[in-house]
């Protein structure tokens, strides 16, 4: 795979908070410090779970209260 296909993926797994990433450093022979690689960490698979369903569940929650809002509106708007 390309670097960038890599990177591409990484950041996705960050963003569904799947994995965290952090950059280290190195000390070379000289004592200078450079970039090193990347930690990642796996987060706890039941937190992962555990943060999308509560997600799903706010998402439903929401479209509930717009169809609840859109019917009370739609009520007022025809005569009765």
């Amino acid at each position: 795979m390309s670097e960038n296909t890599v990177r591409k993926y990484i950041r996705q797994l960050e963003e569904r908070n799947l994995i965290t990433t952090e950059p280290t450093e190195v000390i070379t022979k000289r004592s200078g410090r450079r970039n090193g690689n990347l930690l990642f960490t796996l987060r706890p698979i039941q937190e992962v779970i555990d943060q999308y369903y509560a997600r799903q569940l706010e998402e439903l929650e929401l479209a509930t209260e717009r169809q609840r809002v859109a019917n009370l509106l739609r009520e007022q708007e025809s005569p009765a």
